[in-house]
């Protein structure tokens, strides 16, 4: 890969007595009380977060052989952006994408929208980013839901095309879940629901939901879905020891906090399904789950699990519950609206131009560029 000037910045005036620095800083600290200034002012979601950010680049990124490549912007002392990207070469190819690896669902600058806005009116903002970019083949900023134009403009004029996979949020509101519930799912859902949990209360002894905090619990729920999960899908992304490793210790490193929510229901000691999500700022994230339908299949288990997590994020105040990307049934039981994404591309050489327009044109090279981390070593 070609050689990039890491750590270093590009002091650039853009207004009357403003000078911002714009530059690459692959050691900044996450969990810094600065980013997390930044990413509570911020249009941005859980997959941005101080814990989300350092367990990725800490853990997962030189896990799949990828360099970090994270774009700053200071004015002064203030961190106003930040665009968390990586690096990756295969087939000839140098790759600089948004900071995702397959585990994100969103990706988007960490910055206002405001700031955003400047930036990309910023000439000099964008030749300085083009500078530092220049070295890769191509950018790929995929399952982009913030302001789509104004990143299009700061990098440039990039190519666009719609994600084949939307995202999926429950809008949740204030008062009671019960009537919540009687708004929002269908007589028949809601009967079904209260149906199942009536049957495996009489036929079990023991029947709990609980969010688990203690290590071990956290650990044990993990486990339990990458069991589930793997036996399904043999190509499911915790086949993958790095990925599942990066999974469990952000699980495990914001239990505590509240950072990461991993819940499920628990039948006489035993797991019948499992959740794990990231907390965004007014919404959990769901991510994984899993549940033991060999076991457990007539009551609905996963269902049991959801709508009792739903019910807790419901009662600590969140707006909102994000379902996640791709469409599933369940999805529309509990009334989700759809949320376009976009994927964006900006070719930087010939080769990137190859590879940009063939990607946003057949699927087949779409899977290969999603699956491009698990081949990289």
């Amino acid at each position: 890969m070609a050689q990039v000037n890491m750590n270093a910045h590009f002091n650039r005036r853009v207004g009357p007595g403003e000078t911002i620095a714009i530059g690459i800083e692959n050691g900044l600290d996450f969990t810094s009380e600065t980013y997390r200034q930044l990413y509570a002012r911020s249009d941005v979601t859980g997959f941005q977060s101080p814990l989300w950010l350092n367990r990725l680049y800490g853990t997962l990124v030189p896990a799949v052989s990828a360099e970090p490549f994270i774009v700053t912007v200071r004015r002064g002392a203030d961190l106003t952006a930040v665009m968390p990207m990586v690096v990756q070469r295969a087939a000839g190819v140098t790759i600089l994408q948004a900071a995702d690896l397959g585990v994100s669902d969103y990706n988007a600058p960490v910055c206002s929208a405001d700031t955003l806005a400047e930036l990309a009116g910023s000439d000099t903002v964008r030749k300085t980013l083009a500078q530092l970019i220049s070295f890769a083949d191509v950018l790929f900023l995929r399952k982009v839901a913030c302001d789509v134009d104004a990143v299009d403009r700061l990098f440039g004029g990039t190519t666009r095309s719609a994600s084949e996979n939307n995202a999926f949020v429950i809008d949740l509101a204030p008062g009671e879940f019960d009537d919540w519930r009687r708004e929002n799912l269908k007589k028949g859902f809601r009967k079904n629901i209260d149906r199942r949990r009536r049957r495996l209360n009489e036929e079990h002894g023991a029947v709990d939901w609980q969010t688990f905090v203690e290590p071990d619990d956290v650990a044990r729920a993990i486990d339990f879905i990458r069991a589930e999960r793997t036996a399904k899908f043999k190509d499911d992304i915790l086949a993958t020891d790095s990925y599942f490793e990066f999974y469990r210790d952000c699980a495990l490193a914001g239990a505590a906090s509240g950072e990461t929510v991993t819940s499920g229901v628990v039948v006489d000691g035993e797991l019948a399904a499992a959740d794990f999500g990231v907390m965004g700022k007014d919404c959990l994230h769901s991510i994984l789950c899993a549940a033991d339908v060999e076991n457990f299949g007539q009551y609905a288990p996963g269902i049991q699990s959801l709508h009792d997590l739903i019910r807790e994020r419901f009662e600590k105040g969140d707006s909102r519950f994000d379902a996640g990307i791709g469409n599933s049934r369940y999805k529309s039981d509990f009334s989700a609206r759809e949320i376009a994404l976009e994927n964006l591309s900006l070719s930087l050489s010939a080769k990137g131009q190859a590879v940009s327009t063939i990607y946003h044109r057949a699927k087949p090279l779409k899977n290969f560029l999603r699956n491009i981390v698990k081949t990289v070593h």
